[in-house]
């Protein structure tokens, strides 16, 4: 029974100077929250009303916090503003929530007076929130949304963004309920396969000596897109090879389409069967299909192999220029040797040559030249009109030729001395005129091979 007297006079006692205090309070929350990792103080701007003259004053509680400032400090008449921080415990820390605690202020003069404050206590992980726009496919930037939801300041964070579009570190500074945007680059090269859809980002926090992880998440909008790569080498032997990417970030069907007219798809391979063909007339459509993931491409190699088709078009050309070569010409000789069997065993040979009219012509001189080893046999045949025997050059004068009309002219050449492999003459030379102007052509050379025996080598 006593020692609840003494309880209740204990109680009486505290309480009694708080009633007859004079002093009266109003407070301002100036940030309330506490983030437990920090034991940051709350803060509250207080205004005393001090009625009763200059005096000193304290702030003190029962109940696990301290204040700042500590210790008395003067207030005088009238409203004083004072900014009080608290302080809590760590038993109070540790449990993290809303508490309405209970303090005092204790003047010299007024007495004490007794009034309640309410802190909140929170993690560091609790107080942000991340949000993310939606990414579009070929987006360069992302915009990320970082919202301090409590009631306190959050100066100089430390963001490291990480996810399978970004990598990036930012520092902001928070003000209470404050939300401020972050703009970060996209690594394009790391997003070339992902499909689309809803992806999870981590944010590590960082604010002085705490660290914590936050995570969000983002939409990846569908898009459908892909790009045909082309290219090609060699010309009679053309190579081409056709590839077809998925740029989009869903899953599609790619196509290649190919037109190959009715010539060229007679000389063309593909590497791979097409999924349609399509003929018509005069051309040709083949088309290849197959189903791609965003990043997966596939290719088809066409090769067009020229090389009969070009040699079919040389020869054209190689005759056609013959064919016109020889309706130009007005005159053509033709030259040709044969041997000939003497008795003293000399070498000897008889040259023909047959000239022959395409068109009227007058005024001919047929020239020949021997050899320089040969000489003239001069009891053969006609002799030439003339015989230059310092040049060794023979000349024929022909009045002049009808169309179609030929004139056959041979001699014998002979040597002393031994022939052996290869003998060459030279190509007779013709000139004429032709209404007015004059002109000249060539024969072709002629050539005689001889037999080589053993008895020539011994």
């Amino acid at each position: 029974m006593t020692k609840r007297v003494l309880i209740l006079a204990l109680i009486v006692a505290m309480l009694l100077p708080g009633v007859l205090a004079s002093l009266s309070v109003e407070k301002v929350d100036k940030g309330s929250v506490i983030i437990s990792e920090l034991n940051n103080p709350a803060v509250f701007n207080l205004t005393i009303n001090n009625p009763d003259g200059p005096q000193q004053a304290e702030i003190y509680s029962f109940t696990g916090i301290s204040f700042s400032p500590r210790g008395f400090f003067d207030i005088q008449t009238g409203p004083n503003n004072l900014e009080m921080r608290v302080y809590p415990s760590q038993s109070i820390l540790s449990q993290r929530g809303l508490y309405n605690l209970q303090y005092q202020i204790k003047g010299t003069t007024s007495g004490i007076t007794a009034d309640s404050l309410q802190i909140n206590i929170v993690g560091l992980k609790d107080a942000l929130i991340m949000k993310s726009s939606d990414l579009n496919l070929g987006d360069d930037k992302l915009i990320l949304q970082v919202t301090n939801t409590q009631n306190t300041n959050l100066e100089n964070l430390n963001l490291d963004f990480s996810s399978l579009f970004f990598n990036e570190s930012k520092t902001l500074s928070l003000t209470p309920y404050q939300s401020a945007n972050v703009s970060i680059d996209i690594n394009k090269d790391n997003i070339k396969s992902l499909s689309a859809g809803r992806y999870t980002f981590t944010v590590g926090v960082g604010l002085q000596s705490a660290r914590v992880s936050v995570d969000g998440s983002l939409n990846y909008l569908p898009k459908e897109a892909s790009t045909l790569y082309q290219s090609g080498r060699g010309f009679v032997l053309r190579q081409t090879n056709y590839t077809r990417t998925n740029t989009g970030n869903v899953p599609m069907t790619a196509q290649i389409q190919l037109t190959e007219d009715i010539l060229s798809r007679l000389f063309t391979l593909n590497s791979a069967d097409a999924t349609q063909v399509n003929r018509h007339a005069l051309y040709a459509t083949y088309i290849w299909e197959k189903s791609l993931q965003p990043g997966e491409s596939f290719s088809v190699i066409s090769t067009t192999n020229y090389t009969l088709p070009l040699i079919f078009v040389l020869l054209i050309v190689v005759i056609a220029l013959l064919v016109k070569l020889y309706t130009r010409t007005n005159l053509v000789a033709d030259k040709r040797v044969s041997y000939v069997k003497t008795r003293g065993g000399e070498f000897a040979l008889k040259v023909t040559i047959h000239v022959k009219a395409k068109k009227y012509v007058e005024n001919i001189q047929l020239i020949d030249r021997l050899p320089g080893v040969a000489q003239l046999y001069e009891k053969f045949g006609i002799m030439p009109d003339k015989f230059d025997k310092a040049t060794k050059r023979l000349f024929w004068n022909i009045e002049r030729l009808n169309a179609g009309e030929e004139r056959v002219y041979s001699y014998i050449i002979y040597s002393k001395v031994r022939i052996v492999g290869r003998f060459e003459l030279p190509p007779a030379t013709l000139i004429y005129l032709r209404d007015g102007k004059t002109e000249q052509t060539l024969s072709n050379k002629a050539f005689f091979v001889t037999e080589t025996n053993r008895s020539d080598i011994y």
